[in-house]
């Protein structure tokens, strides 16, 4: 993904994850908006999540590890708190937790289709 194309959603993301009941008040929340966009512009990523999460901890000096576990912590977050606007989001009933790469591409696919507001 080129900077521009990086540079030109955060906004957008960021509301999509407000409306998700989450808040810009951790590293956290940065990991999974860098990392959504990423999946957002390029979706075959979503099928080797390893190379999506490297990529989001070489951006932030950190390890690929800790980008996966922020990602799983939001994504058990959201389920508890607002799992009926991620359903919505889904365009499904979830009847279960997503895994964390389900989470991405739900995210991913509001975004690509500028449903984030």
């Amino acid at each position: 993904m080129t900077p521009r194309e990086m540079n030109s959603a955060p906004g957008e993301v960021y509301d999509l994850l407000y409306r998700l009941g989450l808040s810009a008040n951790a590293s956290a929340f940065f990991h999974l908006a860098y990392t959504v966009r990423l999946a957002a512009c390029q979706p075959q990523r979503l099928l080797v999540p390893a190379w999506l999460y490297p990529e989001t901890a070489r951006h932030y000096r950190t390890d690929p590890e800790t980008v996966e576990r922020n990602i799983r912590r939001l994504s058990v977050k959201v389920w508890k708190n607002a799992p009926e606007r991620l359903s919505q989001m889904a365009g499904v009933t979830l009847e279960t937790m997503p895994t964390p790469v389900r989470f991405l591409a739900i995210l991913a696919g509001n975004l690509r289709k500028g449903r984030a507001a």
